[in-house]
């Protein structure tokens, strides 16, 4: 802020006599606008006709106090770099020469402040304005100006009011709505001026998001023919559900489940083996229930199914680290379709398991002899096959 001692010296004077030496030309169509991209106050007027103006002076407040100087007949605009566009602040210009003679000073004239208020999650905003002070020529009145996100690219006008009119507005959001920005105009009587109020962005949503959304792993089981996902999630923020999505190869995200808190691990049974790329990604909405927060995406490449084989031990070496239990080798499996039954010769079940991972492994008061299993297993191609034999228990 450029100080001067003679500018001092004047404004002193004009205490003093308490009447201005009007003997400069006045600057006239003085304006106070919000400069859009960089949100500052700008103070703007026509320079003074008079050829023997040097600069202008600009005071702030009534009485008029000092606030800068700005030299050269010519120049027409201030920037206020020291004054939030979100305060109201009222202003007053005068031209000085040389001599120290100044000219009468502008009426009070201010930036316009844009406010908005909505209740959490509310779908009705209220928007209200301070009215705008020393319109040259008069005030003609107000536009209320919206940008609705995922709707608009531009700014829409959305609400005109007069120069008496109530200067607030409610704007009831649809569903899907969930941002906004907004900004007023006010325009003189005639339409030459006009200014412009700052911009007010709001975000119909609550503060409370996750803290973490993430899908730690995602395990392929080549026996079950599943994906096994691990989540690291904190469900403490709200209760609400959570939706998983799936994507196959490339194709479009598509919604496998509804999981509830708390969430730990969830089995994706529905898969097709042949597909060779599953992608997960988890979502959950915010305290609104209105804005969705994702997890990043999670993969797993499933290797190509081997062809069905079953290959079965004839023999059983009681004890024998290697070879003292009975395992089929089954390649090829789908799903949890596997029943393994162990017979002695009278026909009394002595075994039985569903894990194909499991084997019969006797006991020492098992007998020695002949056994029969019974094998019912379904494969990778969706065929279900029963396979009966028989094992010699050697001890």
């Amino acid at each position: 802020m450029a100080r001067h001692a003679y500018m001092l010296l004047i404004l002193c004077t004009l205490a003093l006599t308490g009447r201005a030496q009007t003997v400069v030309a006045p600057c006239t169509d003085w304006l106070a606008t919000v400069d859009e991209p960089s949100q500052q106050i700008v103070l703007s007027w026509r320079p003074s006709a008079d050829s023997a103006a040097m600069g202008y002076h600009i005071c702030t407040g009534s009485p008029c106090l000092d606030y800068d100087t700005v030299f050269g007949r010519l120049d027409t605009s201030y920037v206020c770099t020291s004054h939030l566009p979100t305060e109201t602040h009222l202003y007053r210009l005068h031209v000085f020469d040389s001599a120290r003679n100044v000219s009468a000073l502008t009426p009070p004239f201010g930036n316009m402040v844009l406010q908005v208020d909505a209740a959490p999650c509310d779908s009705v905003a209220t928007l209200t304005w301070t009215p705008y002070r020393g319109m040259p020529g008069g005030l003609g009145g107000y536009v209320l100006m919206v940008l609705l996100e995922s709707v608009d690219s531009t700014y829409m006008p959305l609400h005109r009011t007069d120069s008496l009119g109530a200067r607030s507005y409610q704007l009831h959001l649809s569903p899907h709505i969930t941002r906004f920005h907004a900004k007023v105009q006010a325009y003189s009587a005639d339409r030459r001026l006009m200014s412009q109020s700052n911009i007010v962005a709001y975000e119909r949503t609550t503060s409370d998001t996750a803290a973490y959304l993430e899908i730690r792993s995602v395990e392929y089981d080549s026996v079950r023919v599943q994906n096994r996902l691990a989540f690291d999630v904190d469900t403490a923020f709200h209760t609400d559900h959570y939706t998983l999505y799936r994507s196959i190869d490339g194709s479009p995200w598509r919604v496998v489940a509804t999981l509830e808190p708390p969430l730990a691990l969830y089995v994706d049974s529905d898969i097709n083996p042949y597909d060779s790329l599953h992608c997960y990604q988890l979502e959950v909405l915010d305290g609104c229930g209105i804005n969705p927060k994702y997890s990043r995406t999670k993969c797993v490449v499933v290797p190509t199914p081997p062809e069905p084989s079953v290959y079965f031990p004839n023999t059983i070496l009681a004890g024998d680290p290697q070879n003292g239990t009975f395992l089929p080798v089954v390649r090829g499996l789908q799903g949890t379709l596997y029943e393994l039954h162990i017979y002695n010769r009278m026909g009394i079940l002595v075994y039985h398991t569903d894990d194909p991972t499991l084997g019969w492994t006797p006991s020492p008061a098992t007998p020695q002899g002949v056994y029969t299993y019974r094998l019912r297993c379904r494969f990778n191609t969706n065929f279900v096959k029963t396979y009966l034999g028989t094992v010699l228990l050697i001890k």
